[in-house]
């Protein structure tokens, strides 16, 4: 299933203002959906995947008939 970031939706400008204020780059960010360990926010239904030092916080669309998974970042988090 082919994966597919969107950077130009409205929430994601929020997500390149702290990818740019932590050092992320957007292959770590890439890294970290494919890689990391994912935990599902019960609150908001928001997928949070952790990854060497950061946690990234992400809606996800899967589009079967497409094969494809998009992804909307919303914050990035260091811990």
């Amino acid at each position: 299933m082919e994966l597919k970031i969107n950077w130009n939706h409205k929430r994601c400008k929020h997500a390149i203002e702290r990818m740019w204020l932590r050092g992320v780059s957007m292959d770590e960010v890439k890294d970290a959906i494919i890689k990391g360990k994912k935990s599902m926010q019960m609150n908001t239904g928001l997928i949070e995947a952790f990854y060497r030092f950061f946690s990234i916080v992400y809606d996800e669309q899967v589009l079967k008939n497409k094969e494809i998974r998009k992804i909307y970042p919303v914050t990035v988090k260091l811990w």
